[in-house]
């Protein structure tokens, strides 16, 4: 009886566990995409403050880029998601892209939230293994 107890702790351990690599992967690529979105504005709020001409590096692949300046400081296009992009001014943008960053940021605490109930569920099935093969008589 006590074995098939283990076998089925031992089995919702691993299931558990899985689930919580899939959740630390999802945070690490919600943490990525937020630091993404953060670049861009603050990279908007830059240019905003800029005075004159301003160069930058544009990415033509390979790692290479070709120098070039931006000839409209007043707009910038935005990726709004399945491919597509709108032209906003420039703080459009930028309102734009904080209602992304704080849905990034509810996203990451939730899914902490839920990799933290995951461990504590692991931390338990863990002390019931243990307290199990403690009362298993020794042979």
């Amino acid at each position: 009886m006590v074995e098939k107890e283990m076998e089925r702790l031992a089995y919702e351990y691993q299931l558990l566990q899985a689930q919580a690599q899939l959740l630390a992967q999802n945070l690490e690529l919600l943490t990525l995409g937020r630091n993404e979105f953060q670049a861009v504005k603050e990279t908007i709020e830059e240019l905003k403050k800029a005075g004159g001409e301003v160069e930058i590096l544009v990415p033509i692949g390979a790692g290479s880029f070709l120098k070039g300046l931006i000839t409209d400081k007043e707009n910038a296009i935005v990726s709004v998601g399945a491919g597509y992009a709108v032209e906003k001014n420039l703080d459009d943008a930028i309102t734009y892209l904080e209602e992304r960053i704080r849905e990034y940021d509810e996203a990451i605490i939730k899914t902490q939230e839920a990799l933290k109930k995951l461990e504590a569920q692991l931390g338990e099935l863990a002390k019931k293994a243990q307290e199990l093969q403690k009362s298993t008589p020794r042979g």
